[in-house]
């Protein structure tokens, strides 16, 4: 962090007290504060990016300082080209666009000559970057099909990317094109990307309602709720009620029970989401906490019984694995079950809260940290519940 705050500041006051006055100077001592990067990386763990990120925002100082002086085009191409293609800790990822503006139109076309001539077996995908980059300087379409057709044919992710650009152009037509050429697998990540992009060509070709029907197939296959919000955004308001149930149906239906609880949750529909955790309780895997905590905690009032199977799906693993840096969250579940059992009449095909604990406290006996949690949450809610009382008094 020290090294950090030095280097920073050191840029900083390059560019904001010497760059005004004296830019040819500062422009040496950017040039040579960046020629530091790779010993300075080499010797720190940068791993969370922190101080390459300095050294990134020195590169885009250097092309506000470049601007500032007088500079052949010839030595600004020289400049971009060397330092973009000896790129090894990626500070010099964006040097195409930083400095377009100082190329100009003519400046990025002798550099797009200069990086085919340089091109060779062992820097292709290098060399498609910068042309890809070149072609974005240049608004160009066109150029951009072409740096990604250099050496191959465009890849299903150039696909997308081509598609994009078309879009940003407002041609939704060949944005459709390039989008349902993709060959992908059917369960690829990258589908997710191809379908709203495709929904938005539709949509740009006055397509609205072959759009809306791409929306309901991607929401069958994924019961996304941004997705279903969108269905319903753009629907005739006498099909919103219908698509509800349905919604809801094939939430209750879906193979993948944290994804279903997830879209439940997320449109407010508790009543379904209890019936769900009663029929799913059996698959859950209690260490997917992250989803099963809040749709515990939703289901306090409406279901107390469906949230105490949450959190006993919760408490299970933490003790069977003896993963002791979460008993306490262990220990908190267990008490919120026996503040819920206070509620629940019918226990239905489940052990009530006495026989479970009274297994649980024999089958873990020996973990004296989580019981000495217990103890201690224990006495927590019980002091939380005297302050309610004496509040209320």
């Amino acid at each position: 962090m020290i090294l950090l705050t030095k280097i920073d500041q050191l840029r900083i006051h390059i560019t904001r007290d010497l760059l005004p006055r004296f830019p040819n100077h500062a422009v040496d001592l950017l040039t040579a504060f960046l020629d530091l990067h790779p010993k300075t990386l080499n010797r720190v763990d940068d791993s969370n990016g922190v101080i390459g990120d300095v050294f990134i925002k020195a590169c885009a100082d250097l092309a506000n300082a470049y601007a500032a002086v007088t500079t052949s085009l010839e030595d600004m191409i020289e400049l971009v080209f060397n330092r973009f293609m000896n790129n090894g800790y990626a500070v010099y990822d964006d040097i195409i666009f930083n400095f377009k503006t100082i190329l100009g139109d003519e400046g990025l076309k002798l550099l797009e000559q200069k990086l085919k001539h340089a091109y060779n077996s062992k820097n292709t995908m290098r060399i498609s970057i910068g042309l890809k980059q070149i072609a974005d300087c240049q608004d160009d379409v066109d150029a951009y099909i072409a740096a990604c057709s250099f050496n191959a044919k465009p890849s299903a992710h150039e696909h997308l990317e081509i598609a994009e650009r078309f879009i940003k152009h407002w041609k939704g037509q060949e944005a459709i094109k390039w989008l349902d050429s993709i060959d992908l697998p059917h369960t690829h990540s990258w589908q997710h990307k191809r379908k709203a992009l495709k929904i938005e060509a539709l949509e740009l070709c006055g397509k609205y309602q072959e759009a809306q029907t791409e929306r309901l197939h991607w929401f069958e296959e994924t019961l996304s709720p941004r997705v279903y919000k969108e269905i319903v955004k753009y629907a005739e308001v006498d099909f919103i009620g219908s698509f509800h149930k349905i919604a809801i149906q094939k939430a209750l239906e879906f193979h993948d029970p944290y994804t279903a609880i997830t879209f439940l949750v997320a449109i407010q529909e508790f009543e379904p989401l209890a019936i769900l955790v009663h029929s799913k309780s059996s698959d859950l895997d209690g260490s997917n906490y992250n989803i099963l905590r809040p749709t515990a905690e939703v289901l306090h009032k409406i279901d107390p019984l469906a949230a105490t199977l949450l959190y006993r799906k919760m408490i299970q693993p933490i003790l069977a694995n003896t993963k002791s840096k979460y008993y306490n969250y262990a220990a908190k579940d267990l008490v919120t079950c026996g503040i819920l059992s206070n509620q629940i009449t019918d226990w239905k095909q489940y052990q009530n809260h006495e026989i479970y604990f009274l297994e649980l406290s024999m089958q873990h006996k020996r973990k004296t940290s989580f019981w000495a949690g217990y103890q201690a949450a224990i006495a927590k809610q019980k002091q939380k519940e005297v302050k309610i009382l004496r509040d209320k008094s």
